[in-house]
């Protein structure tokens, strides 16, 4: 932290200064008295008068410490945050910038100064950045968008941290982009996260969850070839082999959630049969129940589970067995 710092006046010149402005100034009453009596009133009053003068010169310099202190403490904090502050003009010019942002974009902070923030986003991302900035600006609210920064061109530089050969979200840098307009609407905040690994993650996650169905489905055609000819009702998995359960569980498998209300509509039944057969597939649990609050009112909110998602894929392979296609 800073230590605090006592600023500094010349005072001589500010008497100076009052002495001038004293001169300047017409004087309304040039008759003064000069009984004792009013002489040491007036003596009196101007010690009082430079003593509140001196108090008050004390607390503004004690005010104005104090808010060099805070700039010190702000300037710090701004500079030295994890993720990048910037400022832009209306046209997207870069008028102020922090150190992270600096190494976000890989260009010294001296030199952000004056550049356009575009020119650092990939071509193709532009009209994502384009339509940020005219949204936030036209509702006056927070907005936010993903891209794409430009990439340098050197596998082994910052900007390509996952090396050569990946896809092209993994050689550039992701970053998201979170905007909101200033007061007085001639600015814009923008704040930069690094997204990369987190976008790195994703895709491998999904590489992997694909490698997993292929696999489970080369297993299923295994064991139905290993099944050939034999047809017995046993193969079917008879917690899914019920009409508003194969719909239940197959809608499900399409979506990520859905509530009981959504899943009834989709499914076309009554409360009471969605209900006794959403209850089958819990206690199976090829399905898990969540109670959440969405739009202020309780949910009931069904997904899928790993379980359900296999069971579901060995099923539709064991019908195409039974099919023969």
């Amino acid at each position: 932290m800073t230590q605090k710092r006592r600023p500094s006046f010349d005072f001589s010149l500010l008497r100076q200064q009052a002495e001038e402005h004293l001169t300047a100034t017409p004087r309304k009453n040039t008759a003064f008295s000069t009984s004792p009596a009013d002489m040491q009133r007036i003596i009196h009053e101007l010690a009082v008068y430079q003593i509140e003068l001196e108090m008050q010169q004390d607390e503004l310099l004690q005010a104005r410490a104090e808010l060099e202190e805070s700039l010190d403490c702000y300037t710090e904090l701004y500079d030295f945050a994890p993720l990048g502050y910037l400022t832009l003009d209306r046209e997207g010019v870069i008028r102020k910038a922090n150190l992270s942002a600096s190494k976000l974009l890989g260009v010294n902070r001296s030199r952000l100064k004056g550049e356009r923030l575009m020119q650092f986003i990939a071509t193709e991302e532009l009209s994502v950045f384009n339509t940020l900035l005219a949204q936030v600006f036209s509702t006056r609210e927070h907005g936010s968008c993903e891209v794409i920064l430009q990439s340098d061109g050197d596998s082994s530089s910052a900007a390509d941290p996952f090396g050569a050969g990946k896809n092209d979200l993994l050689r550039n840098r992701a970053v998201r982009i979170d905007a909101v307009v200033s007061n007085d609407g001639e600015e814009y905040r923008i704040v930069l996260s690094d997204i990369s690994m987190q976008k790195r993650v994703e895709l491998e996650n999904k590489a992997l969850r694909s490698q997993f169905m292929l696999n489970r489905k080369a297993t299923a055609i295994s064991q139905s070839d290993e099944n050939a000819g034999n047809y017995s009702h046993q193969l079917l998995d008879k917690v899914i082999h019920a009409r508003i359960r194969l719909a239940a569980l197959c809608y499900l498998y399409t979506v990520d959630q859905a509530s009981f209300v959504e899943i009834k509509k989709q499914v076309e039944t009554t409360d009471g049969n969605l209900s006794v057969h959403m209850r089958m597939l819990e206690m199976a649990k090829y399905i898990r129940c969540d109670k959440e609050i969405q739009e202020r009112k309780p949910q009931t909110i069904y997904r899928i589970t790993q379980k359900g998602n296999d069971a579901l894929i060995n099923y539709k392979e064991c019908l195409r067995f039974f099919l023969g296609t």
